[in-house]
């Protein structure tokens, strides 16, 4: 299978070839991104190889990635989106001088012959509306907040002008009314697909979880998909431990927030809420700080085991338990149950 690099921007994109041996078979670029850019881009790869011979692989650059992603994956091809951290680490790892956008898409083609990168699976459309949703509610949760700041500095100055104070509570009504808004688009959106809204009740089966903070889980997980254990999904949350140690060595670890920034937020959140519910969720941050855990670290970790928990109550179908108890075998011991491994 041959690998097609490519390096997106946001007006254009730079293609490279390689075979499986990783010799370069070609290049071309500059190719404008759009529809017209991507069929002469694909023309010109097919006539290295078929479409379903070719491993596509480029990065999540902002949004611009997703036409020329969703393009070659309905041609039949493999396309694989690989995070910017994994390609500039991937540099280094190789030495590479100097960059410009074609040494990027041979780049890109070489990192697909050595590391071959799991494949691409598009999100459904309801998922990928909801995610822009939640992300916006975000920003416009920014936004509310320096609006009014800026409006409390207002009404607290010696001489407020009458007009200006006006206009900033307009603005703050209005960004007031696009939040409810969003709001509402949400649940609208989630009672269209019936299988979202039960992975939606699921969630909110776990203490601490409330519409919101579920919402943006399923979100930025895409519905937990290819996130099997609770091990893959501290990792994509960047909610993992990161030892640091050499010989005689022993630094202090910290965690390694290497993902989802997004997701890593809800689960604090969600932390604090939990924190103060009668749950074994209370219970088991109470625990941990008994035991001489800082403050911080138990947050940390409360904030991991919800995540954990709710991946364990969607992969069973099940809504939560408080009182959930493994099973025991024969033995006495109690066997691994599958959608609790961590």
């Amino acid at each position: 299978m041959l690998v097609l690099g490519i390096d997106i921007g946001k007006r254009e994109f730079f293609v490279h070839v390689q075979d499986a041996a990783g010799h370069s078979l070609g290049q071309r670029g500059p190719v404008a991104n759009t529809p017209a850019g991507l069929q002469q881009a694909s023309d010109w790869a097919c006539t290295w190889a078929e479409p379903a011979a070719l491993h596509v692989v480029m990065e999540a650059t902002n949004v611009y990635w997703e036409r020329c992603a969703h393009y070659f994956q309905s041609l039949g091809c493999v396309v694989s989106v690989v995070k910017p951290a994994q390609i500039k680490s991937f540099a280094r790892s190789v030495l590479r001088r100097g960059k410009t956008d074609a040494m990027d898409a041979e780049l890109i083609a070489r990192y697909g012959v050595v590391m071959h990168p799991a494949s691409w699976t598009p999100p459904s459309t309801t998922l990928s509306v909801l995610k822009q949703l939640t992300r916006e509610r975000e920003a416009v949760l920014v936004r509310r907040t320096q609006e009014q700041n800026h409006l409390q500095a207002l009404q607290d100055a010696q001489h407020a002008s009458e007009i200006v104070v006006k206009l900033a509570q307009q603005r703050l009504d209005l960004v007031m009314g696009q939040v409810a808004e969003l709001e509402a688009a949400m649940r609208a959106l989630i009672q269209t697909d019936e299988t979202l809204s039960q992975q939606l009740q699921l969630l909110l089966s776990v203490p601490g979880f409330a519409f919101v903070s579920a919402a943006t889980i399923l979100a930025e997980t895409v519905g937990f998909a290819q996130l099997e254990t609770g091990r893959e999904l501290s990792a994509a949350a960047g909610m993992a431990p990161s030892p640091h140690q050499s010989g005689a060595k022993r630094g202090r670890g910290s965690l390694s927030k290497t993902g989802n920034a997004r997701l890593r937020r809800i689960a604090s959140l969600s932390a604090l809420g939990a924190s103060k519910s009668h749950s074994r969720m209370r219970t088991y941050s109470r625990h941990l700080r008994d035991t001489g855990k800082p403050a911080k670290v138990a947050f940390v970790a409360l904030g991991r085991k919800l995540l954990i928990t709710g991946l364990a109550v969607m992969n069973s179908g099940q809504p939560y338990q408080d009182d959930f108890c493994r099973p025991q075998d024969g033995t006495g011991s109690t066997p691994t149950i599958t959608h609790l491994k961590t």
